[in-house]
């Protein structure tokens, strides 16, 4: 938490890079040579800060619901590790979807002196099923490539004509590349306001997913790190280098110096010349630069930032149709069916309010997408269904149900 500054001035990305290798997060720097490029996107960031500000200053978003991003992994190959596993894939978007919803195990390192104000930022992801032009997908796009390793400095990874692959819908789907990166770069993102064409993030695929990933980066924090980005959030510290001027634009976050690299002791309590004092600085937060096992909180105040973005700048993608399957458009009958309780500590009511439904299939999905309960009921009693998910672990489920040839889908939270 400090104040703003807007560097416009952009020293060339090679330069800035060489410094360290692995380069966890090149996004300030691939943002200072946008600005560089398009010195108009300076009032859009203005403006986007303005808005945040007046934002949380009203409250947020108070009739707040769980949104759900559709999400299109572009995995650019040259070689077949760089070919990464759609396990891979599952594994980072149940990730994404841990971490957003405050799911992680490990959120429960997080210091007493934050524990109030660690987020539910009531995000969550899916692997689209439609693709631009309403042809089926699994929500992986494999594109097989010439190209040995990408460059940030030109975004080739983005371009068919650059050995890459052209952005899908921006307003329809978080666009994630994953390649090989030059410059032993981790990954990047673009902010909110930038170009269509280029807008997104990129992952290094070493560094992608967890299962083969390389250590200290195998936990799947990069995309969650850059996802914030893309959502709005800055680096906790501000990218100021040492000095305590510059600012992530969020209150609730302590005034950092700084990044800080490696791992820490669960408690441990760092301070610099920020915040000298305890609880000193929030070093297990997503938007610092440590390992992968020493991130584990979102605040409330980031929260609030990235909403007032996705009711902003990115706020068509919440209407996106990407994650229904092509030709199984959701019913648009108002309470055709009700889904109580939820949450639910296990047994969900489906109540078909009086219809008298036959031959009802019902398929129960995770956040990743798969199928964990399928079930047919030939009749229905007192024109409901109980389902038992006490056996699921705790986290948002689609509940699909089809009868007579319609199809409606319904949410629970099992907790």
């Amino acid at each position: 938490m400090k104040k703003l500054l807007l560097p416009i001035l952009c020293v060339g990305i090679g330069t800035m890079l060489q410094a360290q290798t692995p380069q966890r997060c090149s996004s300030h720097e691939y943002h200072q040579h946008q600005l560089a490029q398009h010195p108009e996107l300076a009032d859009t960031e203005a403006e986007i800060n303005r808005a945040a500000e007046h934002y949380a200053n009203n409250g947020g978003k108070q009739d707040r619901t769980v949104v759900t991003i559709p999400v299109v992994f572009h995995v650019v190959y040259q070689t077949a590790s760089e070919n990464i596993s759609s396990t891979r894939i599952l594994e980072q978007l149940q990730v994404l979807n841990d971490d957003y919803r405050k799911l992680n195990t490990d959120r429960v390192n997080v210091p007493s002196a934050w524990s109030g104000i660690a987020a539910d930022c009531e995000i969550q992801f899916c692997l689209a099923k439609r693709t631009p032009t309403n042809t089926w997908t699994d929500g992986i796009n494999r594109v097989s490539t010439t190209v040995s390793s990408f460059d940030i400095n030109t975004d080739d990874v983005k371009f068919t004509s650059m050995g890459g692959t052209n952005v899908w819908d921006r307003t329809k789907y978080l666009n994630i590349w994953v390649c090989d990166l030059g410059g032993g770069i981790l990954g990047y993102a673009q902010f909110p306001g930038g170009p269509a064409s280029t807008d997104g993030v990129v992952l290094d695929y070493r560094y992608t997913g967890k299962t083969g990933a390389s250590p200290p980066y195998n936990k799947g924090r990069t995309a969650t790190h850059e996802v914030g980005h893309y959502l709005g959030l800055y680096h906790i510290w501000g990218d100021d280098g040492s000095s305590c001027s510059g600012s992530d634009q969020v209150q609730d976050t302590p005034n950092q110096g700084a990044e800080n690299y490696n791992c820490y002791n669960v408690g441990q309590v760092l301070t610099d010349n920020c915040s000298p004092a305890a609880p000193g600085v929030m070093w297990m937060n997503y938007m610092d630069y440590t390992d992968d096992a020493c991130m584990y909180m979102f605040t409330n105040g980031q929260k609030t930032r990235m909403w007032n973005v996705l009711n902003g700048t990115r706020s068509s993608i919440l209407t996106s149709n990407a994650c229904t399957p092509v030709g199984l458009e959701e019913l648009n009958v108002l309470n055709a069916i009700s889904v109580y309780p939820s949450p639910s500590n296990g047994e969900v009511t489906l109540d078909f309010n009086g219809q008298n439904a036959s031959d009802v299939d019902v398929t129960v999905y995770n956040t990743v997408g798969q199928a964990v309960l399928t079930a047919r009921y030939a009749t229905l009693t007192d024109s409901r269904i109980i389902i038992d998910l006490s056996e699921m672990a705790v986290g948002v489920y689609a509940i699909e149900v089809r009868y007579g040839g319609e199809k409606v889908n319904r949410k629970v939270v099992i907790q």
